[in-house]
């Protein structure tokens, strides 16, 4: 029942991102919007911005101000208190994985709305670097994510400008390497280690 149940949300949460990219894409047009200094403003990057500040200031919202978000957050800290303290369980973690499943796919909406390109392979190398970017801020801190996704972004147009850009994916690999020798917790990870503790 649990496995119907959660096929169903995922299924839903599909066919939500299906509607909210076709209903996207009817206001999309790559023309310039307006020009800000010597940058030009189109409307699929305005979108992309507004949608990715969107995503990430509402799953911060569900996470630390909801109950069902303080159930996710005791549910990975020790679930056996929980459990104790009356969280279900199953329901947190069907909604951690629905919750997911819908964040991939908006953000599958819009990267392609971005690049225009898409292969079987295409989410490898951005599921390295989303990861590179939550272990530089801090792994389980999702406003460390935030920065170290930033960070990331920038060291690797600073490394595409300086070594080329056939380096740029290289310089990522490096950075989570020396991330993981030589701060493991991540740029914000200790205060959720103290927090743990």
């Amino acid at each position: 029942a649990l496995m119907q149940r959660l096929s169903w949300q995922l299924l839903a949460g599909g066919a939500a991102v299906v509607v909210v990219a076709w209903v996207l894409s009817l206001f999309v047009f790559t023309g310039k919007l307006f020009t800000f200094g010597a940058i030009d403003v189109r409307s699929d990057k305005l979108i992309i911005l507004v949608g990715a500040v969107l995503m990430m200031v509402l799953l911060d919202v569900f996470v630390n101000r909801t109950r069902l978000g303080r159930g996710v957050r005791s549910t990975a800290q020790d679930p056996e208190t929980a459990v104790l303290m009356g969280v279900n369980i199953d329901r947190v973690v069907m909604t951690t994985f629905a919750l997911g499943g819908i964040m991939a796919g908006v953000a599958a909406a819009l990267y392609i709305m971005r690049f225009e390109e898409s292969w079987y392979f295409v989410g490898f190398l951005l599921g390295i670097k989303a990861f590179t970017a939550a272990v530089l801020g801090g792994i389980g801190n999702l406003r460390g994510a935030l920065v170290g996704g930033l960070v990331l972004g920038l060291l690797e147009m600073y490394g595409s400008a300086i070594f080329g850009p056939e380096w740029r994916d290289v310089v990522a690999f490096v950075v989570l390497v020396l991330v993981l020798m030589f701060r493991p917790t991540g740029i914000l990870g200790e205060s959720l280690q103290r927090a743990r503790a």
